[in-house]
């Protein structure tokens, strides 16, 4: 028997509790009150075949997501899809326990849940191979991973938004959460690095005027923006996000907007991405010196206080469940942070946890290991 799935609604507000205080604090950046929503219903109610992952292949990632996190309304949400899409609730009770599903899943479902899996808890280490194996195409493993990376988004967007608006994220205690200890490390630099693609990405003639208006500015100078561009619709959505994100005006400062960046990057272990924003949070401020110590010693660097805080509040919403704690939204307060730029704080965080998971599977860093 079919599930109903309610649709046009906002998911993200359901997903981070649905009190009266999360919607208002959103609407403080009502722009990225319906991005959030066109991505989520270019990924999982697209208006045509796209690249062809199915429906449940898509809710069956973002489920697997979900349950990682700990996120009941995600996960009864998800559930919900993938039952509408299956038509039987076996596969979709098989991840919410955590089964195997081997022989109880088509190969392509069981291959997307272990890759949406290995996206949430350990992205450096995702590989492509076993989606390809399954029979995934290259521009499908781009859906497929938008997918996965998306909902682990939705997850940290709305831990962050929750803990702002009742002081509890909804993730309770995990004993076994990877720690939010920020590591630096001589990996870890400002210089300009190359990220080399694992599937080809679109070359600059195949770009349309839709592709140059999603990759604004530089962006389709580089590989990562086009192999994004195998699914155009929810790259579109994802720029508008990035830029509406980092470039609004008032609220946070830019320089603590990519502070935030750095401090997710890190913890995820993404050394592209630290690269780019720690850079561009150096400019930004103006002296070099508190990001290149962030970069060498992590969470023991000497830092000001209000740029620890920063990073440590970045920093706990980057583990899966979330380890985040009201604290860390105090002393931010105290500090004369305003609600808007703590949602600032909160949306940059949880945008890197998308990017983070894009830029480590899709590609490598030169001198790393593929």
């Amino acid at each position: 028997m079919s599930i109903p799935v309610t649709r046009g609604h906002d998911v993200l507000d359901r997903f981070a509790g649905a009190a009266p205080e999360v919607t208002r604090l959103r609407a403080l950046r009502p722009e990225l009150v319906g991005l959030e929503q066109r991505a989520y219903d270019e990924l999982f109610h697209p208006p045509g075949p796209g690249t062809g992952v199915s429906a449940a292949e898509r809710a069956a990632a973002a489920l697997a997501v979900a349950v990682d996190h700990r996120r009941a309304p995600a996960v009864s949400h998800y559930r919900a899809l993938l039952t509408e899409a299956t038509q039987d609730p076996g596969v979709a009770e098989r991840i919410v326990a955590r089964a195997p599903l081997d022989g109880h899943a088509p190969p392509r479902t069981t291959a997307a849940v272990a890759h949406a899996r290995q996206l949430t808890r350990a992205p450096a280490q995702a590989r492509l191979d076993p989606l390809r194996a399954a029979g995934f195409t290259d521009p499908q493993i781009v859906t497929l991973s938008q997918a996965a990376a998306f909902a682990h988004h939705q997850m940290q967007l709305a831990a962050g938004l929750q803990l702002l608006a009742t002081g509890d994220s909804g993730t309770g205690t995990d004993p076994g959460a990877p720690s939010t200890t920020v590591d630096g490390g001589p990996r870890f630099t400002t210089g300009v690095l190359t990220w080399r693609p694992a599937i080809r990405p679109l070359a600059r003639e195949q770009l349309t005027e839709a592709h140059r208006t999603a990759l604004a500015g530089k962006r389709p100078d580089t590989p990562y923006f086009r192999t994004l561009g195998h699914d155009l619709g929810i790259l579109a959505v994802r720029t508008a996000i990035d830029l509406a994100a980092f470039t609004a005006e008032g609220g946070l400062p830019r320089a603590e907007r990519e502070l935030a960046a750095t401090a997710v990057s890190l913890h995820s272990g993404c050394v592209y991405c630290v690269s780019v924003h720690a850079r561009r949070a150096a400019q930004l401020h103006g002296d070099p010196e508190p990001v290149d110590r962030l970069l060498k010693y992590g969470s023991t660097a000497v830092l000001g206080r209000r740029w620890k805080l920063i990073v440590r509040l970045a920093a706990g919403l980057a583990p899966v469940p979330a380890t985040a704690a009201d604290a860390d939204v105090q002393a931010l307060r105290e500090l004369g942070l305003s609600e808007l730029a703590l949602v600032d704080l909160v949306h940059c965080a949880a945008f890197f946890g998308w990017a983070n998971r894009l830029m480590l599977s899709l590609g490598t860093v030169d001198g790393e290991a593929g």
